[in-house]
């Protein structure tokens, strides 16, 4: 009896058989089996294939990233402006019977005319206004730019637009000889889109480019300029004297994103402009200078 109690004292506390009393040692822990230790192991392979597999993706990811910029770029350089090129004409009422048309009969006179804004207009070149090889797809084929400003009202191409029309002296009275002012102004702009506008204005046949100057700087611009805005937010001005009773005045504004100028860049894409031609008369009875 006393041996049997004695061997059971020594297994008290002992769960199971897997640890032993080491006396002031402590427990005895057993050491892994071999199957134990590939387990760890294989925890440890699939952790460092989930670093690979997480880092493989970053990777990836950065990559489509940049593949996406540099679409972007490309796409940039090309379509620029959003709801670009809206322009205006407006004559101030007056007691001399000064009018606009749109037609070259006058059949329609007015104090105010709107061209439809061009959207979404692509940068070109002036020489592609006249398509002549083809580079604006279906827009009309012109010989040269004469042609362009015997088109009377709105001809506007894809990526330009352009518009002619009438400042008549209408005048019953044959003494209602006027002198009046004719100013284009740049109304709206957004995101600098009208560092890069060209504008082409030709009055009674003779056409001049109009650009802001060289960003920075009082001077032309190098590519398709003849002049320099008149001011930040005035294209041109001028007073025309001596109007006579019958005469007509023809006007045509051509305008564009220039490709060539420096400053048709990323920045600009999604800009807008909006132009204004206003008239007034000033004075009557060949009132007023050249």
């Amino acid at each position: 009896m006393g041996k049997k109690k004695k061997e059971l004292s020594s297994q008290a506390g002992v769960p199971n058989g897997t640890v032993a009393s080491q006396g002031d040692k402590g427990p005895y822990i057993p050491a892994l089996s071999m199957d134990d230790q590939s387990k760890k192991y294989d925890v440890n392979t699939k952790a460092e294939k989930v670093r690979k597999r997480d880092w493989l993706i970053r990777i990836i990811a950065l990559i489509l990233l940049i593949l996406l910029l540099i679409i972007g770029i490309g796409y940039c350089s090309v379509t620029i402006l959003n709801k670009a090129g809206r322009f205006t004409v407006s004559l101030v009422p007056n007691e001399y019977g000064i009018q606009l048309s749109a037609t070259e009969d006058f059949a329609e006179p007015t104090l105010n005319l709107y061209a439809s804004p061009v959207i979404d207009m692509n940068n070109i070149t002036k020489e592609w206004i006249l398509n002549q090889n083809g580079e604006l797809g279906a827009d009309p084929v012109y010989d040269d730019f004469a042609e362009v400003d015997r088109v009377w009202g709105e001809h506007n191409g894809t990526n330009y637009l352009a518009y002619t029309f009438g400042v008549r002296n209408a005048s019953e009275d044959p003494e209602d000889v006027v002198s009046y002012r004719a100013t284009l102004n740049l109304l709206y702009e957004y995101k600098g889109a009208d560092e890069a506008v060209r504008v082409m204005v030709f009055k009674n046949g003779k056409p001049t480019v109009y650009a802001k100057p060289q960003f920075g700087t009082d001077k032309l611009e190098t590519f398709e300029a003849d002049k320099n805005f008149h001011s930040e937010d005035v294209v041109f001005e001028e007073i025309r004297s001596d109007f006579q009773v019958g005469e007509t005045d023809r006007y045509t504004v051509v305008i564009w994103l220039e490709g060539n100028d420096p400053e048709c860049v990323n920045a600009i894409m999604g800009g807008e402009a909006k132009f204004s031609m206003d008239f007034e008369v000033i004075g009557g009875n060949s009132g007023g200078v050249e």
